[in-house]
């Protein structure tokens, strides 16, 4: 049995009518955007009051899971997106596994704010504000890649190998 090095890929050429340029676009667009995500990993205690229900129930426990969930978003989310962006092989051919993975966080939390939305009083842990707010983030992006994803893959980006003599 042998073993390939990525770096002994042939060399590829990219489809002129499906580069990737759209995609690749959005990869930044969001990966930048989710470094507005920082304050929460730096700074919960200043963030948190702003969309907390009842911000004087704040404590460590809260902090701790706004900051995993903001290590989540800097550490794990934009760099897949970064990973994507190149137009290489490698990045090429991960795109749709990171639009597949982010499409499902969105399919879950997308839900989960709407039950919170619905919830009232002492149960309610988000502002509605807050609520609406981040189902507004995520639908957008979501509907974007499910049209990506089933009907318009060649956004992602094509290539061909080119043979060496």
């Amino acid at each position: 049995m042998s073993y390939k090095d990525p770096s002994s890929n042939p060399s590829i050429e990219l489809d002129p009518l499906h580069n990737g340029a759209t995609v690749r676009r959005a990869f930044l667009l969001e990966a930048i955007l989710n470094l507005c995500s920082f304050p929460l990993l730096t700074h919960p205690h200043i963030v948190l009051p702003y969309i907390l229900k009842h911000p004087d129930q704040l404590n460590t426990s809260t902090l701790l899971f706004a900051r995993l969930f903001g290590g989540l978003i800097i550490g794990g989310l934009t760099p897949a997106l970064l990973a994507g962006y190149p137009n290489t092989r490698n990045a090429i051919e991960s795109r749709k596994t990171v639009y597949i993975l982010l499409g499902l966080g969105e399919v879950v939390l997308i839900p989960l704010l709407l039950l919170e939305g619905l919830k009232s009083g002492k149960q309610q842990a988000l502002t509605l504000r807050a609520t609406m707010g981040a189902v507004a983030c995520l639908a957008p992006p979501l509907l974007w890649r499910i049209y990506v994803l089933f009907w318009n893959k060649g956004l992602l980006g094509r290539y061909r190998e080119v043979k060496q003599d």
